[in-house]
């Protein structure tokens, strides 16, 4: 009998403190930003429980009013791996030095090109028209962080001569490019950028489009590098994820409709990349 007792406060003594450990163990943040009727934290979750599997690591999840925010909360340590946009991507490599590029989606050809920015009006002929009286028009945008609802057209206006900011009687910000275009819709704008999808969905004879982009690169996912962070590893568990988890890439796709039908990760085209500029406000 002693003998036993005398086992198991060996066993005791040896477990106990390596199961400290373990529950001490900080978890690794997976994060991404908030969009209106897409549950983001349920996209992410199977994305959050693949790499603790193949961490053998605990992870949690967060989600961030903004993509904006989201950048603000790695910068300052808090998120560990997030899924940006193209904004929240560009923001974080020029803001971040120890943040690393991941894979991002293989969104198929046809859909990637399908995936810009649009301006639209209702009684506005032309962007030349638009531009020539742009002092009495009301400009909707997205949000100062969307890609196609955002930065991207902005961008393109500015290249114009026409700043957002100050070249429109009014900017709004609507915080969904159905919102945006809706704002035309009831007269409470003239001009609304937002994603050409949402526009070409909405089938409306009496709303016509200005302009629209190039095709917009989705953004890659973000690793915050530290000793802490295996960045290299989850780079490569995510090109891999096809094969070990597709429910990964399955729900991505539910929260970001311009993820297309994508099924694998690819690493993420540096070059193309380098093309979009983020303006700094």
């Amino acid at each position: 009998m002693r003998l036993r007792s005398a086992l198991v406060l060996l066993f005791a003594l040896v477990v106990l403190p390596v199961s400290a450990k373990e529950d001490r163990r900080t978890p690794w943040v997976v994060a991404t930003y908030a969009y209106p009727e897409r549950d983001r934290l349920d996209a992410i979750q199977p994305l959050a429980d693949y790499l603790a599997k193949r961490g053998r690591h605990p992870v949690q999840v967060k989600l961030f009013p903004s993509p904006t925010a989201l950048v603000q909360a790695m910068r300052d340590g808090h998120v560990d791996v997030a899924v940006p946009n193209l904004h929240g991507y560009l923001q974080a490599r020029r803001d971040i030095a120890q943040v690393n590029t991941l894979p991002v989606p293989q969104v198929p050809a046809l859909q990637a090109d399908g995936y810009r920015a649009v301006l639209v009006a209702r009684d506005v002929a032309s962007f030349a028209g638009m531009k020539a009286n742009a002092g009495r028009l009301r400009l909707a945008l997205v949000g100062r962080d969307s890609a196609s609802g955002g930065f991207v057209p902005a961008q393109y206006l500015r290249s114009q001569g026409l700043d957002p900011a100050t070249a429109f009687a009014s900017v709004i910000y609507s915080g969904s490019h159905a919102a945006a275009l809706q704002a035309v819709v009831e007269e409470r704008a003239d001009v609304a950028a937002l994603a050409i999808d949402v526009y070409d969905a909405s089938r409306r004879n009496d709303i016509h489009e200005l302009w629209r982009s190039d095709p917009i690169p989705p953004g890659p996912l973000l690793c915050r590098a530290t000793t802490e962070v295996p960045c290299q590893a989850i780079a490569a568990w995510l090109l891999e994820a096809h094969r070990e988890e597709p429910a990964v890439m399955a729900a991505l796709r539910v929260g970001w409709p311009e993820f297309g039908d994508a099924t694998v990760f690819v690493p993420a085209d540096a070059a193309r990349l380098s093309e979009a500029v983020l303006p700094r406000d």
